[in-house]
């Protein structure tokens, strides 16, 4: 009996490394489209040298999705300034375009932009690796195989895939973008126990709100296939647990945007340093000045690696580049941090009513929450973005719908909506403008679902399968039974125009419940 334990430590003990590539999935238009993710380096067991075992999309060894966490993933060695390839491949094993070299950032990210036209459907890009542009990864990887001899690291040039999905030009269908935290899982980040924990949960371990994955199914059911992103400010580290979690609740996404931590605090720390030595800023600005200007941008920086504002923004604006002009866009997000100003901020930059240097500027001396959360330089990016979507797109607000999860842990509607007042220009009002989609606020998947319906998107069968998903799921200490079920979607809170799809949605419950005992 001793021996079992001795071998399972024996076969699970790492002995080399595994150059992999990271990629997830992207979404763009036949003109404009991009492949991207990062390069690691993955400490393998003896088994896990079979390639044949190797999923290259998801990144992940056999099996592995069910123990991987971002804890793990924490410890992945990025691989400094690969150079790269990328082919795209049809859904017939046919290679249809090559990129040229790609260059790596310090972290192992790459990115590169396709302007050659592809014709709509569905893809898979494959990455090659090349070589190091890297002085210090290559004398790094040669210390290392010198002490191996033959490695993984130095195997096979093909270390990763990922999905493309191509829209037509001509797209006018939704696209839905949903945060995740508090939207779409139940993760507790406002205790440092719950963002711990986080850290070490297997997508087995995260729960979705109840009813959450339902509606993401049923949206695309229900609109030919349309395309679902997901943002969140968790860390690029969550990315292979994140999705694995998606995948294991049936849901299709086409990308998932996550924030990559390290670099912002590496910025952080060279803006700082080139603030504090550059003299002629000093000059200019008086000791003062200089002064106030750092502690404007230290305390706006550091706010930066907690607060989603200009993080999201920029995702939103800058995923806006590769949709088509007519595509019309669902956003989904919760009440909890700052989603409900950043998808009227996105709305007002799209349609031109904020722009040029009055958008920086207020972007920069943005306070929201008691919270300074965009530094000078983010302002001129989301600025940038703004313009070069107008170039493309016209002055055209693409939002049609905002559905926001109300929460016990966010503010009630009354408080978000001075918050958003109180943080807006004087005299702009979203709640009554031509052209501003205003959010709804609710209680999850069963009053999304009813706005949903409201709006045409969805039917009266597929509100009833959102909310029958719901029956027997954990929420708050609690299984959802009947009773509770019938309790929720009575005390929605909807807008008064959305009273009869939510009566309808009470006596169907009803009269299926009724059925349900006297079967």
């Amino acid at each position: 009996m001793s021996e079992q334990p001795d071998s399972k430590t024996e076969t699970s003990k790492l002995v080399d490394k595994k150059r992999i590539a990271i990629c997830g999935g992207t979404l763009g238009r036949e003109n404009r489209y991009y492949v991207r993710g990062q390069v690691v380096d993955a400490g393998i067991t003896e088994e896990m040298r079979d390639d044949s075992r190797w999923n290259l999309l998801t990144g992940l060894f056999e099996d592995q999705e069910k123990e991987i966490t971002p804890f793990l993933d924490y410890g992945l060695e990025p691989v400094r300034k690969p150079i790269l390839v990328a082919e795209i491949w049809d859904e017939s094993e046919n290679l249809v375009h090559q990129s040229p070299e790609i260059k790596g950032d310090d972290g192992g990210f790459f990115f590169h932009e396709f302007t050659k036209p592809l014709p709509p459907g569905k893809y898979t890009f494959r990455i090659h690796f090349r070589r190091l542009d890297s002085y210090r990864q290559f004398t790094k990887d040669i210390a290392y195989l010198n002490q191996k001899g033959k490695s993984e690291i130095s195997g096979q040039s093909l270390i990763g895939k990922g999905k493309l999905r191509i829209l037509s030009e001509s797209f006018d269908g939704y696209v839905t973008t949903s945060d995740i935290d508090q939207t779409y899982l139940a993760t507790d980040i406002h205790s440092n126990k719950g963002k711990l924990s986080t850290l070490f949960e297997t997508p087995e371990q995260k729960l979705p709100l109840p009813g959450m994955p339902a509606l993401y199914r049923e949206i695309r059911l229900a609109t030919d296939d349309s395309p679902l992103c997901f943002i969140s400010a968790s860390p690029h580290f969550f990315r292979r647990t994140l999705l694995t979690t998606i995948r294991s609740h049936s849901i299709v996404t086409e990308s998932l945007h996550l924030k990559y931590l390290e670099g912002t605090i590496k910025g952080i720390v060279e803006k700082f340093w080139d603030s504090v030595t550059h003299p002629t800023k000093f000059i200019t600005d008086g000791i003062l000045g200089s002064v106030e200007r750092i502690r404007k941008f230290a305390g706006a920086s550091f706010q930066s690696l907690f607060d989603q504002m200009s993080y999201k923004l920029t995702i939103l604006l800058r995923d806006r580049l590769y949709l088509p002009t007519n595509a019309k866009e669902i956003l989904i997000g919760d009440n909890t941090e700052s989603d409900y100003l950043i998808f009227l901020l996105y709305q007002y930059i799209l349609s031109g009513k904020m722009s040029g240097r009055e958008l920086e500027d207020y972007l920069y001396r943005l306070n929201f929450l008691g919270r300074d959360a965009i530094t000078r330089d983010a302002a001129k990016i989301i600025r940038e973005l703004g313009e070069e979507n107008r170039q493309i797109h016209g002055d055209l607000n693409s939002v049609v719908l905002v559905l926001i999860n109300k929460t016990s842990l966010g503010p009630e509607e009354e408080e978000m909506h001075w918050n958003v007042q109180s943080a807006l220009p004087a005299g702009i009002d979203p709640f009554k403008q031509d052209g501003i989609q205003p959010y709804v606020l609710t209680e999850g998947a069963p009053g999304f679902a009813v706005v949903l319906q409201d709006n045409g998107i969805l039917d009266t069968s597929a509100v009833f399968r959102v909310v029958a998903e719901m029956a027997g799921e954990w929420m708050e200490g609690r299984v959802i039974d009947a009773p509770a079920l019938m309790e929720w979607i009575r005390n929605l809170s909807l807008p008064g125009d959305y009273q009869d799809e939510k009566d309808l949605i009470i006596d169907g419950l009803k009269k299926a419940l009724e059925k349900e005992e006297i079967s």
